[in-house]
């Protein structure tokens, strides 16, 4: 991350509206897992097939995934004083979060349309 006046008072702000984004989105989607214990696969398939099941669970992981990437590095750039081992461990987690992203992403969206 490069400290620009700006991008801390950005990044700032879209870590707040991500962490209320994800407390409302994530009070539904623990919701819908607690009442997924104990049901059949198929049963629970079929709940998440429901287009607003899956696109609140899409959207919760997406919003987890950047409120994730950008508290990491706010951590890297507070308490990684090297500047070769920051961009390292900043990489990883750009990649870490894309995965995650792209996987959560596409298993609710095959889950969703096929």
């Amino acid at each position: 991350m490069n400290n620009k006046h700006s991008e801390g008072t950005h990044h700032f702000i879209l870590q707040r509206i991500t962490a209320v984004v994800n407390l409302f989105l994530g009070v539904y989607v623990f919701n819908f897992f607690i009442k997924s214990i104990g049901r059949p696969y198929d049963s629970v398939i079929e709940t998440l097939s429901n287009n607003l099941t899956w696109l609140i669970i899409a959207i919760f992981s997406l919003s987890m995934c950047y409120h994730m990437w950008i508290g990491f590095n706010h951590i890297l750039d507070d308490y990684v004083d090297e500047v070769k081992a920051r961009n390292l461990l900043g990489n990883l987690n750009s990649i870490v979060v894309v995965i995650v992203a792209l996987a959560t992403s596409f298993s609710m969206i095959t889950i969703g349309f096929f």
